[in-house]
């Protein structure tokens, strides 16, 4: 089997796999139950239109599917549910064909070829889910429009990437041709006979398959609503006379107050607070921050690093026990992974049987 052969069979093994259910987008305004006697009557374009297609193509209106990267074309899904993991990849494919009758292409100016045929992919890139959703909307000028989408659901939390430089196109003329990353969450002008001319003739051999590689790349950290009194900062004078200052420190929480007890029954609720203690004597100075949760609680919190002594004696010069501030833990870097290699987007796949109807092998190139 040379090259060429096993690109053609790649290719009719893809539109096998073009979908088994009817999708779940818009679909072409006409539907044509598939007949191997050359059922394509459609003087102007129509996209997606059959449905009942043998040897497991189905309806040609699921046409968005989803596969993990390294699968074969027959991974490809309308609905992947599975396990994630950081690093991998998913390839989506968009099958398009025009399935007017080849008898009006007349060499590229017929009534039956589709004009400006624009291609607009949605994906979640950058969004922290655990369900995915894919979309395709294909619109040209001179025909209705069609749109499907197909999922993918992670079991938890991710974030997914587009791998740079995945975007691929693929007829059976033009062979594969690389896109835009700027086609995903955009749009693509497509062609079956000349790139991006918007061009698509209305044959079976005419089809045209867009894909594209998304990565899993982090699987987002849930940080707990956290807040502590940080640090409280003691100076003392001669006459009993002293100044605490707190520092309060959040994480996804809010600082709403402060409050410092000084050991003699005396109370501030001020960030920065002066008292003086009527006697000599030592002293328990413990402060306290006030802190919002982000689920709306609201809570007192304090730590050994806001607790302080002060000790005043006739004729000494006042003593502070300062706070003892809680060792900063060292951060845990996480491990990087790199891009990783692409894995051929099509497998060169043999099947039994033919899915070329005589009526349009007749004018196959017309």
């Amino acid at each position: 089997m040379n090259k060429f052969t096993q690109i053609i069979k790649s290719f009719a093994i893809t539109a096998v796999m073009a979908g088994v259910f009817v999708g779940l987008g818009g679909h072409a305004s006409a539907r044509t139950l598939y007949s191997g006697n050359g059922n394509a009557t459609s003087k102007t374009p129509v996209f997606n239109e059959f449905y009942g297609v043998p040897n497991g193509v189905g309806d040609e209106a699921d046409f968005v599917r989803v596969k993990p990267q390294a699968g074969g074309n027959d991974a490809y899904v309308n609905n992947l549910n599975t396990t994630c993991n950081t690093g991998d990849e998913y390839t989506v494919r968009t099958y398009i064909h025009n399935g007017a009758s080849p008898d009006y292409n007349d060499n590229g100016a017929g009534s039956a070829v589709a004009h400006n045929v624009v291609v607009a992919m949605t994906a979640p890139l950058d969004q922290t889910n655990s369900n995915f959703t894919f979309s395709s909307k294909v619109t040209s000028s001179n025909s209705a429009s069609v749109s499907d989408s197909a999922s993918l659901g992670c079991g938890s939390d991710f974030k997914l990437s587009l791998v740079p430089q995945s975007v691929q196109t693929y007829s059976k003329t033009l062979g594969f041709n690389t896109e835009l990353d700027s086609s995903v969450n955009g749009t693509l002008k497509i062609g079956s006979r000349a790139h991006g001319s918007g061009d698509q003739w209305a044959c079976w051999d005419d089809r045209i398959i867009v894909v594209y590689t998304v990565k899993v790349i982090k699987k987002p950290v849930v940080v707990d609503s956290l807040g502590e009194c940080k640090l409280i900062d003691v100076k003392v004078f001669d006459n009993r006379k002293v100044r605490v200052s707190i520092t309060g420190k959040t994480t996804n929480a809010t600082i709403l107050g402060y409050t410092t007890d000084f050991g003699d029954g005396t109370k501030s609720d001020n960030q920065t607070s002066e008292h003086t203690y009527a006697k000599d004597g030592t002293y328990k100075i413990v402060s306290k921050v006030q802190i919002k949760l982000a689920n709306g609680d609201v809570k007192w919190v304090d730590s050994v690093a806001c607790t302080s002594e002060v000790t005043f004696k006739p004729g000494q010069p006042p003593v502070v026990v300062p706070p003892v501030a809680p060792p900063t833990p060292t951060p845990t870097s996480l491990p990087s992974t790199g891009p990783g290699d692409i894995i051929s987007i099509f497998a060169a796949t043999s099947i039994a049987g033919a899915m070329i109807h005589k009526f349009v092998l007749s004018r196959r190139y017309k």
